[in-house]
């Protein structure tokens, strides 16, 4: 009883309801439920955003298909190592078949169900497409999914106007998004995974030292 990934474009992502002036510049009101949302096209997400996330979430993202053995691996070494689960071996692929599709649950039933929709979406979608989904469906803190709404909410713009730093804190969030929240009371912590962002961007191409 999979779901069908053939038009994951087409599928129902909740998005707030958002009420502006009559020339459509002011935003008055935002009414959501569950989750404050604004899915918006690939061509309005920065490539800076793009490239911390992939430097965070799954650095050889491009490179692999739906699984990266090698980060499943050093996890689960990791993890033996530690006593405990510190790391996970997911690709962006699994997260946003988790996210979209999939209940939280922890379940050797719903890795299984998590590891098929992967493979189906990296059969029919391009790298890119994937990821611009995910950017739209994962939760960067608080009823804030996407990162729009987060860019919003953070920053007071939108995201395709964010640098480098606003880049790297967004990244720094989907982790732990009510741990990093800036709002809380963990913002050192959310200051030192950012430069730790920004540090893996350098190492990995992406920006120079300048």
């Amino acid at each position: 009883n999979l779901p069908d990934v053939d038009d994951i474009t087409g599928f129902n992502i909740a998005e707030s309801t958002r009420l502006y002036d009559r020339e459509g510049d002011v935003l008055f009101y935002e009414i959501y439920k569950e989750e404050k949302r604004t899915v918006i096209p690939a061509e309005d997400i920065p490539d800076v955003l793009r490239n911390a996330t992939v430097s965070m979430e799954d650095n050889s993202f491009y490179e692999h298909g739906a699984f990266d053995w090698r980060g499943l691996v050093r996890a689960l070494f990791v993890n033996v190592l530690r006593g405990r689960v510190v790391q996970g071996g997911s690709t962006i692929t699994q997260q946003l078949a988790k996210n979209t599709f999939l209940s939280p649950e922890r379940t050797i039933t719903r890795k299984l169900r998590e590891a098929v929709l992967a493979i189906k979406l990296e059969q029919k979608y391009s790298k890119d497409d994937i990821l611009n989904l995910y950017l739209n469906e994962v939760p960067y803190g608080p009823n804030i999914y996407g990162v729009e709404a987060a860019a919003t909410a953070y920053f007071n713009k939108s995201a395709k106007d964010i640098g480098i730093n606003e880049a790297a804190t967004l990244a720094a969030l989907p982790k732990a998004p009510s741990y990093y929240s800036p709002w809380g009371s963990h913002k050192n912590e959310l200051k030192d995974r950012k430069n730790f962002v920004i540090e893996r961007m350098n190492e990995l191409g992406h920006i120079d030292d300048q």
